[in-house]
């Protein structure tokens, strides 16, 4: 989801900055909020599970995607075996395909030898593989994600429900990612905001996804009156909306966490086995933004580069040196928990 989120940048500027350019873009139904409002992008939605599945599969969305062509250029952004072999039925056919790069060799090598460099960020990659294509690419300014008016009317009416007054700073909270080394914990979240409602007035809202997440999302609803559910309730379109309207966001290395930056909003991300030096941290955010272990105490950080490997501690160890008490002052340090007032009448 993150990933998809980040090919957005450049695809925006891409068809905003070439007016005779088209784009067909191959993509899950799930994602279309995000391309909400680019001009000339039209969505193809491939049948991974039925039409379009296996080898057989992929040559019908070879030939689909021929039948709405032509296409003078294929570009690769994902470079996986199956866009890969995509990619084969349309250079054989005569179409000129250019790719990704996703720098794995470097990823691999920041892995064993934890020297930390700095990688290129996803979202130039992308930019890149269009540049290659003879295509000029750059990545913008924030807000990326645009959405609906039907989403923003939803979300505004949510929002105004949920604050008793103006100057209230509107918090959002995504305490969950895809694997465990990349969570922080709702014990952490519930101690931050106990912190946060001694000194300020905010109101907390909750991102995620999934039946377990949902259940304990709405325990952690019940720490305090000015904590609001938002997982679960309403469209992804309808969610886009929400975070534009917030003042801050604090997330895991996780989709929410990049739906954050690229709506623009100020982005807290806590990181733990993974790494914003990989290239897939907050985009256009500060590097102060990005809240880490210590320097120095652990020799296993970072562990993998999507945080799939399981901690050689009981518990993951990195996140556990994250206390709630310091990342509170970090807040407080960066100016971050001063409301910037949002119109969102």
């Amino acid at each position: 989801m993150g990933d998809v989120a980040l090919t957005v940048p450049v695809i925006r500027y891409v068809l905003e900055s070439n007016s005779e350019l088209h784009i067909t873009l191959v993509t899950r139904p799930f994602f279309a909020p995000f391309f909400f409002g680019i001009p000339r992008l039209k969505l193809y939605f491939p049948k991974l599970e039925e039409r379009h599945k296996g080898l057989t599969g992929l040559y019908r969305l070879f030939a689909d995607l021929r039948k709405i062509g032509p296409f003078e250029e294929v570009i690769d952004l994902h470079a996986v075996l199956r866009t890969k072999i995509v990619s084969f039925f349309f250079r054989i056919s005569g179409t000129p395909v250019y790719s990704i790069d996703k720098g794995r060799a470097k990823k691999n090598k920041l892995i064993r030898t934890k020297k930390i460099v700095i990688l290129k960020h996803s979202t130039q990659r992308y930019a890149d593989a269009f540049i290659e294509a003879g295509i000029d690419s750059q990545i913008g300014k924030a807000p990326y994600i645009d959405y609906s008016t039907e989403a923003f009317q939803s979300a505004r009416s949510f929002l105004l429900g949920k604050i008793p007054e103006k100057g209230y700073l509107k918090i959002g909270l995504s305490p969950f990612a895809n694997t465990a080394p990349k969570i922080w914990g709702l014990e952490n979240f519930k101690e931050l905001i106990t912190l946060i409602n001694q000194n300020h007035k905010a109101v907390f809202f909750l991102f995620g996804g999934g039946e377990r997440e949902i259940k304990l999302l709405k325990q952690l609803e019940q720490h305090s009156g000015n904590i609001h559910l938002v997982a679960g309730k309403f469209t992804l379109s309808e969610e886009i909306a929400m975070i534009r309207m917030l003042d801050l966001m604090i997330a895991m290395d996780s989709s929410n966490m990049h739906l954050a930056a690229l709506s623009g909003i100020r982005t807290i991300s806590v990181w733990g086995g993974t790494h914003p030096a990989f290239g897939f941290s907050a985009l256009g955010q500060p590097e102060d933004y990005q809240i880490q272990p210590p320097d120095g105490i652990l020799t296993c950080r970072p562990c993998s580069v999507f945080g799939g490997r399981k901690c050689i501690y009981p518990v993951t160890k990195c996140m556990e040196l994250i206390k709630a008490s310091d990342l509170y002052d970090k807040l407080v340090f960066l100016d971050v928990l001063n409301p910037k007032q949002k119109n969102i009448e």
